[in-house]
């Protein structure tokens, strides 16, 4: 079944180009000149071919009409692509003629998403809804966060606007997986107590050491305050670990009979177990973000450890301020599903 939706989303997608108002172009032809050898003063060696495209226009008034352009690809294709024929892709008018914008992805990138989501129906089933809305409630969350905090006015505010953010993050995916009812109530406060207590934590350390070695400097297309978006990243990084933990012993714990005792034990015991996997998770995420990076600042003879404090730095730290969160979340909720575990484990507030 997700085979079949991929291939049904994407073969619908090669017809959605009057959908556009940029220019799309199906590429015919394509003549790819002789490879031109280049080699920088660190002997990185590479090749690049020039190409030239003739394309029949998809839409716009001149649907129908054959274009010419121009496309120069390079064998690592860092920046670039190769066009074959039968690709589509964007292009703009520019001094009479057409240039190359993009390859249009959008069948693979829908494709994908459909296969995902008839995916989750197949496992999760009758509570697929409840998924698909919690992640719609977030994304729409993100989204009207995002247009406030890139409102000039309000980019002082940012790391009021993504921690309330957060918190209501919190609130409308535990409320969607447990309802109203006292494991929502414990779930939602250990996440926010256990993530606002690493960055806490983080904070001070960071403050302690005057940032030493960490360059936050070097964050990427940041126009505002660096250190204020790099603590919105730790926190927005960090809370879905937390809250997959703190749920997983939460619905556990409270399942046990009425003793306090034994429930904190429990739980004490399934976070140490979900806690290591977790931990590995942020940071396989971390290295597979700066891998291809660190491979290019070693190749042009930087040294390992200028490449770590450069490139692998603040991923790094921010693994580690996650790590405190996960850690710190385990006590938290074992001790908070032990205190409010009174009755049964759907008991509505």
């Amino acid at each position: 079944m997700p085979i079949l939706a991929f291939l049904l989303v994407f073969g619908l997608c090669a017809f959605d180009a009057p959908l556009y108002t940029q220019p799309v172009v199906r590429v015919t032809f394509v003549n790819n000149d002789r490879a031109q050898r280049a080699v920088d003063n660190f002997d990185n060696v590479d090749h690049t071919t020039k190409q030239h495209i003739t394309g029949q226009l998809l839409n716009t008034s001149r649907r129908g009409h054959l274009v010419r352009f121009g496309n120069t690809f390079s064998a690592s294709g860092a920046m670039d692509a190769r066009l074959r024929t039968g690709q589509s892709v964007f292009v703009q008018r520019q001094n009479g003629g057409y240039q190359m914008l993009d390859v249009k992805r959008d069948g693979v990138v829908l494709g994908l998403l459909a296969a995902t989501l008839v995916l989750m129906a197949l496992v999760v089933k009758r509570r697929v809804w409840l998924t698909f809305g919690s992640l719609f409630a977030n994304v729409l969350l993100l989204l009207v966060t995002l247009h406030l905090e890139t409102s000039p006015a309000n980019q002082q505010l940012a790391y009021l606007l993504f921690s309330c953010m957060a918190v209501l993050f919190t609130l409308v995916t535990t409320v969607f997986i447990a309802g109203f009812s006292r494991q929502a109530a414990v779930i939602a406060t250990a996440t926010i107590g256990a993530t606002g207590l690493a960055v806490a934590l983080g904070y001070a350390l960071f403050s302690l050491t005057n940032y030493r070695d960490l360059h936050i400097e070097a964050m990427n297309y940041v126009t505002q305050v660096p250190q204020l978006l790099f603590f919105v990243q730790i926190i927005i990084g960090s809370l879905g670990a937390v809250l997959d933990e703190s749920n997983d012993i939460a619905v556990a714990v409270m399942q046990l009979p009425h003793d306090p005792k034994r429930r904190f034990k429990a739980g004490m015991a399934i976070g140490r177990n979900v806690m290591g996997p977790l931990i590995a998770v942020l940071f396989m995420i971390f290295i597979a973000d700066t891998f291809s990076e660190s491979i290019l600042w070693l190749r042009n003879d930087n040294a390992l450890t200028q490449t770590f404090i450069w490139v692998m730095g603040l991923g790094f730290a921010q693994a580690l301020v996650s790590a405190f969160g996960i850690v710190l979340a385990v006590p938290l909720t074992a001790g908070l599903a032990t205190i409010a575990g009174k009755g049964a484990a759907d008991e509505h507030i």
